[in-house]
């Protein structure tokens, strides 16, 4: 643990996860992520997929196209990774970051725009802007339905925005000479008044950049490439660094081994978001390799430790397959720290004719492992068998292992199911 100012968040401690390998709108790599502080509703960036007619457009668009005009695809999910929403936004940039506020019910997103192609002929926004969200809308730039584009400095490339809830600011990154972070005051910000409260200028050796978030005086930085087999394989480059607002200084640089299974495993988009009065500092993933690309979304929560144990997610309901009910209890699970490792528990029980390996349930994601894990669990006696196998998946499922047309498996209790979860 390496925590030196109040509020600042402990990158080394048990991780939960928020989504397990979620599709998006288009099938392209996720950039970044915030959520709607209401409802916890998910907003994610990605580039636009090749392929699509819009509106406007005399055809299909290529990606090459879109990728260099800085178009980008805005998905809307609930927190329990459904997509909810969608909109298109043209001529806006890369998706770096964005940031997600409601003002009195209404959804106003902040993201870059006015996108220039860069050396490889890929488009970043030059300037930052909000927009209402409107499900459906392919929204260009230069509409009257963003506000009016704010380029830090004449010359500023690479701008992007996030917001800070704990101090009412918004934030924004830019290149212009170095890379450089500003605090503005929220609300001036959102009436088109623009003064920098502070600028501070990054550190060039941190890796490739790849999202960052703001929180009680903290600035929270990740960095890192894709890890695949072939290149840069596992463990992986990621890393998260603190650094504090009022000196400029490094106060932590941490290397993230969250999520290991994961296929692909390109960190992209950072998020503090509080909720129910625990604070997550939240990180993301594009995985699935060669794709269709999909969103996993990581968390180091602040929960405070009891007894030795952590509680990471609380009980959550696992859905019954098919076929199989409740034994006395339904089946639940939640994530705890015991000594710094994440462990999944089990409880409740399940019933049925099991006659071969079965799927008894679905996980939510909270729970969805990326390397599967597995544990005994007692069961009926039959000719001396008495004990079967479950396990979670990276798929979400959970299965049960033993039954035979020869010895089938009434019921299993999951009680004692304790196991290592990563």
């Amino acid at each position: 643990m390496s925590v030196t100012i109040e509020g600042q968040i402990d990158l080394a401690g048990p991780v939960g996860k928020l989504l397990h390998r979620r599709p998006l709108k288009n099938s392209t790599v996720m950039q970044s992520f915030s959520t709607e502080p209401v409802s916890g509703d998910l907003f994610v960036l990605q580039l636009m997929q090749g392929g699509l007619t819009l509106s406007g457009e005399s055809g299909p668009v290529d990606y090459d196209t879109r990728n260099a005009h800085g178009d980008m695809c805005l998905t809307r999910l609930n927190r329990s990774g459904d997509i909810t929403g969608y909109m298109y936004l043209r001529g806006f940039g890369h998706g770096v970051n964005l940031g997600v506020e409601n003002r009195g019910g209404v959804i106003r997103l902040w993201t870059e725009t006015a996108s220039q192609p860069n050396s490889k002929n890929e488009g970043f926004g030059t300037s930052i802007t909000n927009f209402d969200f409107r499900s459906g809308t392919v929204l260009d730039y230069g509409s009257s339905l963003h506000a009016k584009p704010y380029r830090p400095t004449p010359n500023a490339l690479f701008a992007t925005p996030t917001i800070d809830r704990s101090a009412n600011e918004l934030v924004v990154r830019f290149y212009d000479g170095g890379t450089h972070v500003e605090r503005y005051d929220l609300a001036k910000a959102s009436a088109g008044v623009f003064e920098p409260l502070q600028r501070i200028t990054l550190p060039t050796d941190l890796g490739v950049f790849q999202g960052y978030a703001s929180h009680k005086g903290v600035l929270y930085l990740l960095n890192g490439e894709s890890s695949t087999a072939t290149r840069n394989p596992p463990p992986g480059n990621t890393y998260i660094t603190a650094m504090e607002w009022a000196t400029g200084n490094v106060l932590d640089h941490h290397f993230i081994s969250a999520a290991p299974g994961l296929e692909w495993r390109e960190p992209e988009g950072l998020h503090v978001d509080v909720r129910n009065g625990v604070t997550n500092l939240h990180f993301g993933f594009a995985c699935e390799d060669p794709g269709p690309r999909t969103c996993t979304i990581v968390t180091l929560p602040d929960t405070q430790e009891v007894d030795g144990v952590k509680v990471i997610t609380d009980w959550q309901p696992i859905a019954l397959a098919s076929g199989v009910t409740a034994d006395q209890n339904p089946p639940q699970g939640r994530l705890i720290s015991i000594a710094g490792t994440t462990t999944l528990q089990l409880s409740g029980g399940v019933k049925g004719t099991f006659d071969g390996d079965a799927v008894i349930g679905t996980l939510p994601d909270t729970l969805s492992p990326s390397v599967p894990t597995r544990a005994n669990v007692p069961r009926n006696n039959n000719g001396g068998y008495c004990v079967a196998r479950v396990e979670a998946g990276t798929d979400r499922a959970l299965r049960l292992f033993g039954g035979r047309d020869t010895n089938a498996i009434t019921w299993a209790q999951l009680d004692s199911f304790s196991a290592a979860w990563r």
